[in-house]
């Protein structure tokens, strides 16, 4: 075969994206080069919002401001405090020179964000009534979370370190766990309980319920409403991510049954937040999407419902919340399928964008190669 008959297609054709959908490039590309005070503003704003979708492992400012609207209805002063401190993480990281990539995409926000927004609501329930002494502890836990992700990429250089620094082991919501633990710890002066009602509706309903009301628990909120916007953001930034949240949440709250979990705390939404969590990271996402990784993000999805069975019934004896610990501790886990950045099998995203983009980046220089093997190896039998 001559060289002339092989396909001359060499790249696909470059889909034309939504300009606001994604992780909203053309909006960067818009600030790139303006360096006036006010547009500086506007920057830091955005990566405001970028770091209120971060929690869902969405980057997009539209996602960001609803989420962020939406909290100010349902529970305003956790947006409130979670903002504050999303500001304080944000101009810390900036005084500590973080990478600039990771500031503009909220990187360095919403670890902080979560620490005021889970600590509005647990801080009353564990200590009392907000004052001073309370709010200078989460104010400092914000300012530890900084420098904590400073030790974990400087200090710890045996294993974790080496990964941050090599982008092959995101950081996820560690700090985020660490501090708000030490909170509870320097906070917990008495037991705080939140009972549930039992409701007088069919169980599928509250299932469904539960489903929908999961994405606002990783806010320590409970409301549908919340819920709902919640998946809206999350697809205006990727509907494979949205999907993939949608399945984590709904296993989760299907083997808190089969685990045989009180109804209340699967009703709540307790149960389908990690699990929606590490769907939204896994698939497609921190992962190329294939079948392998499809395969391994459902399998994923199960294993964080069980360790949260783990880790919720050694922490149910101290009183003490689970977080989003088993999320982070299944993602880190699953992500060391990746052998090295060429494995095909689980591929990493280059460049990170968002879930449909990475995809067809991948093909696209997936093809390349294999159209540039097949003209050598034409080549050579020709020669």
């Amino acid at each position: 075969m001559s060289t002339k008959e092989l396909p001359v297609r060499e790249r696909r054709q470059e889909p034309k994206w939504a300009p606001c959908v994604g992780d909203f490039a053309i909006l960067k590309e818009y600030y790139a080069g303006r360096e006036r005070p006010f547009w500086l503003l506007l920057q830091l704003f955005d990566a405001l919002l970028r770091g209120f979708g971060q929690v869902l492992l969405v980057n997009n400012p539209l996602s960001g401001l609803l989420i962020a609207v939406t909290l100010a209805a349902v529970a305003p002063g956790a947006l409130a405090l979670s903002a504050a401190t999303g500001v304080l993480g944000l101009l810390l990281s900036m005084l500590m020179r973080d990478s600039q990539d990771h500031v503009e995409n909220g990187l360095t926000v919403y670890n902080p964000l979560l620490v005021g927004a889970v600590s509005y609501v647990l801080i009353p329930q564990i200590y009392g009534a907000f004052d001073a002494f309370s709010c200078l502890h989460v104010l400092l836990g914000t300012i530890f979370r900084g420098v904590l992700y400073k030790l974990l990429v400087n200090v710890f250089s045996v294993y974790l370190a080496r990964s941050l620094d090599s982008d092959k082991f995101p950081c996820t919501t560690w700090p985020f766990n660490l501090t708000e633990f030490a909170l509870i710890f320097a906070l917990s002066t008495r037991n705080g309980t939140n009972v549930l009602t039992d409701a007088a509706v069919p169980v599928f309903e509250m299932m469904v319920r539960a489903v929908i009301v999961g994405p606002s628990q990783v806010f320590a909120v409970d409301d549908v409403t919340f819920g709902a916007v919640l998946y809206l953001a999350t697809i205006v930034f990727s509907p494979t991510t949205a999907a993939f949240a949608f399945l984590g949440a709904l296993v989760g709250c299907l083997a808190g049954l089969h685990l045989g979990v009180e109804h209340d705390e699967i009703y709540s939404g307790i149960w389908a937040y990690n699990s929606l969590l590490t769907g939204a990271a896994l698939g497609g996402n921190l992962l190329v999407l294939n079948g392998q990784t499809t395969a391994a993000t459902v399998v994923a999805i199960v294993y964080t419902a069980l360790v949260q069975y783990c880790v919720q019934s050694v922490f149910a004896k101290v009183d003490l919340p689970i977080l989003t610990l088993p999320f982070v501790i299944v993602v880190s886990l699953f992500l060391k399928l990746r052998t090295d950045e060429d494995d095909a099998a689980f591929p990493r995203p280059v460049p990170v964008s968002f879930p449909e983009k990475q995809r067809h980046d991948y093909l696209a220089t997936r093809s390349s190669a294999l159209l540039q093997a097949a003209r050598f190896r034409a080549r050579w039998l020709g020669g």
